[in-house]
């Protein structure tokens, strides 16, 4: 194999030429990944030669709009006489074999750009110790050669990751933006996050079975949202048993006889017990590497439990959610939406650090129902206690912000849910304990109510009795 020259250094050429191979080799398995390794590479960025020349050659049987195939390759070189300088045409039918996934396919080409990048340096920082050692040496042409380089960097793309895009604010308002629209309206938006959380067996993963269920149908209204289109959902799971989690799974999807199942990898679920290995962990860079290898583009992630899928002390939570957090934002860019499910602690509120909600387009709190009874099934009580956006175009509907009451039925193997309002309920149910001597707050905080709802309701109690309060 041919190489670029390299200078005489004492360190070895940066390079990475089985990064190489596999880019070329994901072009060749499917002709789509070019437009990906493209947006990151060029040609000059391949370390040997011959990969130069075939990266080239399938540059231009794109632009012809021709497929990228080995034996069209192997013409097309051929013809070109850069058959044999590409490595032959045995060396080109091998690019394919054991090919990593093509999904890959960005990561090896910013490896291969990340390594063309370092030998230009390492040539540039050659040539200036080179030329500061000449009898004549001039610092500030050599100081012109570092800014000239530096300018071509900036120029190129090779820190443009690092830095800081700011718009002017003229140009922000008139910027032309993908529109508003929801994975789940209104709490979810494409490309936001959003969480539920409930104490230890009030069926939040039931729950966000059945909304991710719904989401990857399309069904039309999911309790009291609505669900625009399908989308596809990858659900993970860090906690539940597989017979369990199977279980739960066919008896929602018998209730969705009128639709029927998801399409085609409209619903992927992992789940720790078929792992070979490792189960995810999305405190580890690998883990998270591993997940997003089956996210789509405009579809939601579920994760599900945080506590499971993040183990760890409580000393590093802190630490570990500032990478998570990050890598939610990142999602975010890449219109990956994002259902984080957690448990809530002794106070009802969740676990650990609060900082998990800033970034939040959503926050729903599940609590079983203060009047629960076994033979309830499952019934809890829905609220959100954050919602950052209205519906699409402004639209705004009353019942998608008051509390409700969600209700499990599982008959012959089906899943039934239902609902109801509850702002009612909770105020007949704040009138009884203002009446029986409780003080203001304490109501509020123990029915969910604003302060100024439990006021009116007391200056009705007053003025017009207890019957008439309810009215308020």
């Amino acid at each position: 194999m041919s190489s670029k020259a390299a200078p005489a250094m004492e360190k070895p050429v940066p390079q990475n030429i089985e990064a190489e191979r596999s880019v070329l080799g994901a072009v060749l398995l499917d002709n789509n990944a070019l437009v990906k390794a493209a947006e990151h590479l060029h040609s000059g960025d391949f370390f040997l030669s011959q990969h130069e020349r075939i990266f080239r050659k399938m540059l231009a049987l794109a632009d012809a709009q021709k497929p990228i195939d080995l034996m069209m390759l192997t013409d097309e070189l051929q013809a070109g006489g850069e058959l044999d300088s590409a490595g032959g045409a045995p060396y080109v039918a091998s690019l394919a074999d054991g090919m990593p996934k093509v999904s890959n396919v960005e990561h090896y080409a910013k490896i291969v750009a990340e390594k063309s990048r370092l030998r230009k340096i390492m040539h540039i920082g050659n040539d200036l110790f080179q030329g500061a050692g000449e009898k004549d040496a001039a610092s500030i042409e050599l100081l012109g050669k570092i800014e000239s380089f530096v300018k071509d960097a900036n120029s190129n793309g090779f820190v443009g990751d690092r830095k800081l895009v700011a718009v002017d604010l003229r140009d922000f308002l008139t910027m032309t933006l993908d529109k508003i629209d929801f994975i789940i309206e209104p709490i979810l938006p494409v490309s936001n996050s959003a969480m539920i959380f409930s104490p230890t067996g009030a069926g939040k993963t039931y729950i966000m079975l059945y909304l991710a269920y719904c989401v990857a149908v399309g069904r039309p209204e999911c309790f009291v949202w609505n669900i625009p289109s399908a989308r596809p959902v990858v659900y993970v799971d860090g906690e539940m048993d597989c017979p369990t989690l199977q279980e739960r799974g066919q008896e929602i999807a018998r209730g969705f006889m009128d639709e029927g199942t998801p399409g085609a990898n409209f619903f992927k679920l992992i789940t720790p017990d078929l792992q070979k290995k490792f189960p995810p962990r999305i405190n580890t860079k690998d883990g998270r590497a591993r997940i997003e290898d089956h996210c789509t583009p405009g579809g939601l992630l579920v994760l599900d439990n945080i506590v499971t899928l993040c183990p760890g002390g409580d000393d590093k939570e802190s630490e570990d959610w500032a990478v998570i957090q990050e890598w939610i934002l990142y999602l975010r860019r890449k219109r990956i939406a994002v259902f984080l499910v957690q448990h809530a602690g002794k106070s009802g509120d969740q676990l650990g650090t609060s900082k998990k909600e800033i970034q939040l387009s959503c926050n729903l709190k599940l609590r079983t129902a203060s009047d629960y009874t076994p033979e309830d099934g499952l019934r809890v009580e829905a609220r959100l206690t954050k919602l950052r956006r209205r519906g699409k175009d402004g639209r705004f509907e009353p019942r998608w912000v008051q509390p409700f009451e969600i209700v499990l039925r599982v008959e012959a193997g089906t899943a039934t849910f239902s609902t109801r309002p509850m702002l009612d309920l909770l105020k007949k149910k704040a009138v009884e304990m203002l009446i029986a001597g409780m003080r203001e707050n304490d109501v509020a905080q123990e029915t969910g109510l604003s302060r100024f709802v439990i006021y009116r309701l007391k200056q009705r109690i007053k003025s017009d009795g207890a019957a008439a309060a309810t009215d308020a």
